[in-house]
């Protein structure tokens, strides 16, 4: 991500504000042989396509950003990823010019780019308008070589130090950086001011950089500016369940700031957070109405902070509606100032809503906290980057029953007393009597997210299955199919269920969602009511063979990789259990079950499947629990043991025998409770 820092025009020299410089008239690399002939890379087994230099030169004096990349296409999967070039930039801020490219084919002949690249809109993001410059390479095929640059040029009232993501998705050969930054004299007439990440704006005093270099790197601050050679730079792995991996790799950021050390930082910046925070929650007759509204003088604690969640819950969250421009808010009358306000309008982003609970429970007579933080699925807080930004998110404490309690009011349908899986387990900023500290959230449990899925269905002599399912969701589960459904009609969610469910449950079988019971109301449980026909088992002889388990049959288990990179991120804790119950035709009987098992992961997971029933009725109950979230590198073998077993045994079959007056007594071993 790029921060942008402002810069007051009123002190700069004209020759600073001049022309902006020309895109460098350069020739292109001439392709070694070698390069030519490459088929594979032997540095980057299996690789797509990799690059054989790319180069970065920022110039903040002169405003301008350029970029030049050569990447040998290897195989088909790299020509569609590379084949295609996309530049963000920020409208009105930022502009793309100066592209040129050629493709060079592994015969030699080269074809120039002459296209036409196009502006494609991507996101709205605080008011800017972030776009992508968008182009395709010409005649690319497996084995060419593909060769641009483009330079950004930035508004005068911008300043846009890099960041030199040095980790690329693919392994990068040789990598160059060089910037040229604006200098912090003193006596300068120029003044660089800097945004705090909350609207606030400070004149720089130092220039600091974050680095995490490969081996090997050749880091150095020169007269003519800063400089930066890698080579060999190894792919970000591609794993599934891996940690936002932005806040793992190899990376250079440069910033302005007007604190030196990390300590000053976040004491000064989390003190004017916290005050902010205590402004806009302050405690008016406002607020002290709205809770007299929604609480009664008999209330415990507890029922008075959960009235005043559910109805901070009914505000409108603009983060899954839309938010209002300032213009409509303006004409609307609306004013966004502190939480009184939010109650009002009865309408407020997550962070205002979040304050808005604050508010209410302080005027309740609780002791309540604001804390800022991360979301897990998308970066980790990096202490050493002293930027308040990387804090996109607020949650909130209330001390109850003297402990600490979180709560997720920003996030829409969050139960009571509980967060988001992104805002367990990581590191964020709260407030605290007298100032702010740096904390940790709480862990999720695996009792928070339970999902309980019940299948009754019949079974016909020729395979044709009917019946229901019956599936009640808490915790994370819940909070996504309610959140889903916050952005899309009720057929389209219906339909985004079925989907999912229609990849676990066996071949052949077809899955319907009829109803979602408690959809919009997260202090129930979440149930889905699905409706089951199609067939089910292969008939072989005189006999039926059908999946053991019903609602995994058809899922692969995760992580079949021996060997791994990163860490495990497995997103939350969970309980399943499973109750499933086949009523077997006339002509059908059981005759063979699996053996029941029961898999440990000590300190981690737990896993327990029985089969049984009648002859004529096949019953299996499972329980899978998730203990943990994350897991080192270290504890992978484990981890994956523990899924690869659990899989196989999710695929052991049922054996039907199709006599006409079959009977046996093999349903009775191992009979479920």
């Amino acid at each position: 991500m790029t921060y942008s820092f402002r810069r007051n025009l009123l002190f700069l020299s004209v020759a600073l504000v001049s022309s902006w410089p020309a895109m460098a008239a350069t020739t292109w690399t001439q392709p070694t042989p070698e390069e030519l002939k490459m088929i594979s890379d032997p540095k980057a087994p299996g690789a797509p396509a990799v690059y054989l230099n790319y180069e970065e030169y920022a110039d903040i004096k002169s405003h301008f950003h350029r970029v030049y990349a050569r990447i040998k296409i290897l195989t088909e999967r790299g020509k569609e990823e590379y084949g295609d070039v996309a530049i963000p930039f920020e409208a009105g801020a930022t502009a793309i010019r100066g592209i040129e490219g050629r493709t060079v084919e592994p015969d030699g002949t080269v074809v120039p780019f002459t296209g036409t690249p196009m502006d494609k809109p991507v996101i709205m993001v605080g008011g800017i308008r972030v776009m992508e410059k968008v182009f395709s390479m010409p005649n690319v095929q497996v084995g060419s070589i593909i060769e641009y640059r483009w330079e950004r040029q930035y508004d005068d009232w911008y300043i846009f130090p890099p960041t030199w993501d040095l980790q690329q998705p693919i392994f990068v050969h040789e990598g160059h950086y060089h910037f040229i930054a604006m200098q912090l004299d003193p006596g300068s007439s120029t003044v660089i001011s800097v945004p705090d990440g909350m609207g606030n704006v400070f004149a720089a005093t130092h220039l600091l950089y974050d680095q995490e270099l490969p081996p090997g790197s050749k880091f150095v601050d020169l007269p003519t500016g800063f400089d930066l050679v890698v080579k060999d730079v190894p792919p970000i792995p591609e794993e599934p369940y891996s940690p936002p991996l932005d806040s793992f790799s190899y990376r250079l950021i440069f910033y302005y700031s007007s604190n030196a050390t990390g300590q000053e930082f976040w004491q000064n910046t989390g003190r004017t957070w916290a005050k902010q925070v205590d402004h806009f929650a302050e405690t008016n007759d406002r607020i002290r109405q709205a809770v007299g509204q929604v609480t009664a003088a008999g209330d415990s604690d507890d029922q008075r902070l959960a009235k005043i969640y559910a109805a901070v819950m009914t505000v409108d969250n603009t983060h899954f509606s839309r938010e209002h421009t300032d213009a409509e808010n303006q004409a609307a009358g609306v004013k966004d100032k502190t939480a009184g306000d939010i109650w009002a309008q009865k309408r407020g982003t997550q962070k205002e809503i979040t304050r808005l609970f604050i508010a209410m429970a302080r005027a309740a007579g609780f002791k309540a906290y604001d804390m800022a933080v991360t979301r897990r699925n998308e970066r980790i807080l990096n202490g050493k980057y002293l930027y308040w930004g990387q804090l996109t998110d607020e949650i909130a404490i209330v001390n109850a029953g003297g402990k600490d309690v979180y709560f997720d009011p920003g996030e829409r349908y969050c139960e009571y007393g509980k967060l988001d899986w992104v805002h367990t387990q990581l590191m964020g900023v709260r407030e605290v009597d007298g100032g702010t500290q740096v904390v940790l959230t709480p862990a999720a449990d695996y009792k928070d997210t339970v999902v309980e899925r019940r299948a009754n269905l019949e079974l016909a002599q020729d395979g044709k299955v009917q019946g229901t399912l019956q599936i009640s969701m808490t915790g994370m589960d819940a909070l996504h199919w309610r959140q889903l459904a916050l952005g899309n009609d009720a057929d389209e969610t219906k339909k985004r269920f079925d989907d999912d469910l229609q990849g676990r449950v066996p071949p052949g079988v077809q899955v319907k969602t009829d109803h979602f019971d408690a959809l919009t109301d997260s202090t129930q449980p979440l149930v889905a009511f699905v409706n089951v026909t199609g067939s089910m088992g292969t008939a072989t002889g005189k006999r039926v063979v059908m999946p053991g388990t019903f609602f995994e049959a058809s899922m692969k288990p995760p992580f079949a990789e021996e060997a791994r990179e990163n860490p495990v991120d497995m997103h939350y804790p969970y309980t399943v259990k499973d109750q499933v119950k086949i009523a077997l035709a006339s002509g059908l009987a059981v005759e063979t079950l699996p053996t029941n098992a029961q898999i440990p992961f000590p300190q981690s997971a737990q896993y327990v499947v029985k089969y049984g029933g009648t002859p004529k009725v096949y019953q299996q109950a499972r329980l899978l629990m998730l203990g943990n979230t994350v897991y080192l590198k270290d504890q992978y073998p484990q981890l994956r043991d523990f899924f690869q077993k659990t899989g196989a045994q999710d695929q052991q079959p049922v054996v039907l025998d199709r006599t006409a007056d079959a009977a046996g007594s093999a349903g009775d071993a191992g009979k479920s409770e």
